[in-house]
């Protein structure tokens, strides 16, 4: 997002839009939220989110832990998978040269027809090749990733009494921010989805569910899907 400053208005009319859309327009769409408003969220949010890692520390990293953890194997099964058809197709890319090396060798095509066969086939190949070594290079990064609960446990116990965001605090707790555009575009009232993605423990439920009744649910309800992001309206 890119904060705009009203300098001949009131601060109230700061506002952030979306950096994709200036970029590509046709990659999003020219959705903005006011700056007052996203402090709004984001201050409550952080508050809620520390104080129930500072109240209820063992719950909340089991909590954490158990939501990546869920998170983490999803994304591991998706790359697996891509990386399981990344080497079937290359198995039949490489089953296809044989048979067109075959043929031209035994002159059931000429030369130039294997040319142009093979040059058709030659740039995926290689785009194959070496994928396949860097998504394996991912999927054992995504395996031997460690949640940061401690971290952020060790923050909410040193910034108890959060009043104001300040550049300091978004540093340090906050890693990235996503503002979705509004259920019904240009409307001033209809819902907006915000997510907003804590530093070392990613996205924490909110909505109507918030992380106290989380933490206090069964064990096996606790490794369920996430719930809606925080919306503004």
């Amino acid at each position: 997002m890119v904060l705009h400053r009203a300098h001949t208005m009131s601060a109230s009319y700061n506002h952030f839009t979306c950096r994709t859309y200036k970029k590509d327009g046709e990659a999003c769409t020219g959705h903005y939220i006011r700056e007052c408003i996203l402090d709004e969220i984001v201050l409550e949010d952080l508050r809620r989110v520390t104080s129930a890692a500072r109240e209820h520390p063992e719950k909340f990293a089991a909590y954490i832990g158990s939501k990546q953890s869920a998170e983490l194997q999803r994304e591991i099964r998706r790359q697996e998978k891509e990386l399981a058809a990344m080497r079937k197709r290359k198995a039949e890319l490489d089953a296809i040269f044989k048979k067109l090396y075959e043929d031209s060798v035994l002159g059931r095509i000429t030369t130039e027809q294997f040319q142009m066969l093979s040059g058709s086939y030659m740039e995926e190949q290689n785009l194959i090749t070496v994928g396949i070594p860097h998504k394996e290079n991912e999927i054992q990064r995504l395996r031997e990733t460690v949640n940061g609960t401690d971290g952020f446990l060790d923050k909410a116990k040193r910034y108890t009494d959060i009043t104001k965001l300040t550049p300091k605090l978004l540093r340090l707790f906050i890693e990235k921010i996503v503002v979705h555009e509004k259920e019904v575009k240009w409307s001033k009232h209809a819902p907006q989805t915000v997510e907003i993605y804590y530093n070392g423990i990613g996205y924490v439920d909110s909505g109507q569910q918030d992380v106290e009744e989380a933490l206090e649910a069964p064990e096996s309800l606790q490794t369920q899907e996430t719930e809606e992001p925080r919306q503004a309206s």
